[in-house]
């Protein structure tokens, strides 16, 4: 567990990703003026009301009446549940949602896990592992996991995500192979894994093309003086 919470702390040192209006994922939080909503993944107000469950009998009330909570989101106005200040619907509202410039194959790894996460965290952290892989080998372009990795790096992968990689056992002597199920993972490495992924993406395909598009936008006698620069 202290290695899942130092990755965790390595991931959360490295560049952070655009949430809507917030730096990095709020998780939602009991009472929380603002957070990431889970319906709509963008950090917005919340507004909360209660209701108190009744039951419906003539017979003498038994113990207390139940409270539920309910939180609504200012940007979809979807609704949130909470029982005893944990929200149970809808589920995995702890997990990002994936970035927007998350390749297919690997986003529908990345939801399946996250609605899965509450039931079995275990399970979505092997489909968590194999969407690393994956994602990985897609854009390191090796035959390696490591090579792939260090291929990364050249590309501008902090060399803190090969520590964070270590720590949740996805390479080296107690690596655990993609998408095995094994009884030591958790949903606080779960949660380190769907971060990594959206840190990866982040930093190999959003933050290229937005560059990418920057520099389309110039006047042309701009860009010639850009690409010698970029060349060296």
């Amino acid at each position: 567990m202290d290695d899942v919470r130092r990755a965790s702390s390595l991931l959360s040192n490295c560049k952070k990703l655009a949430y809507g209006m917030k730096s990095e994922y709020t998780p939602p939080r009991f009472k929380g003026e603002g957070f990431h909503c889970p319906h709509c993944g963008v950090f917005a107000h919340q507004h909360w009301y209660e209701i108190t469950l009744e039951e419906d009998s003539e017979d003498e009330k038994k113990g207390t009446d139940e409270v539920l909570s309910v939180s609504t989101c200012e940007k979809c106005n979807n609704f949130s549940l909470w029982i005893d200040e944990k929200i149970i619907y809808p589920v995995s509202g702890k997990a990002p949602f994936p970035l927007g410039d998350t390749p297919k194959e690997i986003k529908k790894e990345f939801l399946e896990a996250r609605s899965i996460l509450d039931a079995s965290p275990r399970a979505a952290t092997a489909l968590l592992r194999l969407a690393v892989e994956k994602l990985i080998s897609h854009l390191g372009e090796k035959e390696s996991i490591i090579g792939n990795i260090e291929n990364l790096k050249n590309r501008g992968l902090d060399a803190k995500f090969q520590t964070a990689l270590l720590s949740v056992r996805m390479i080296g002597e107690e690596a655990v192979e993609p998408g095995q199920i094994d009884p030591g993972d958790d949903e606080e490495t779960a949660l380190v894994l769907f971060n990594l992924l959206n840190l990866i993406v982040d930093t190999l395909i959003t933050q290229p093309r937005m560059v990418d598009e920057i520099l389309e936008r110039l006047p042309g006698s701009k860009k010639k003086g850009i690409a010698p620069q970029a060349a060296s």
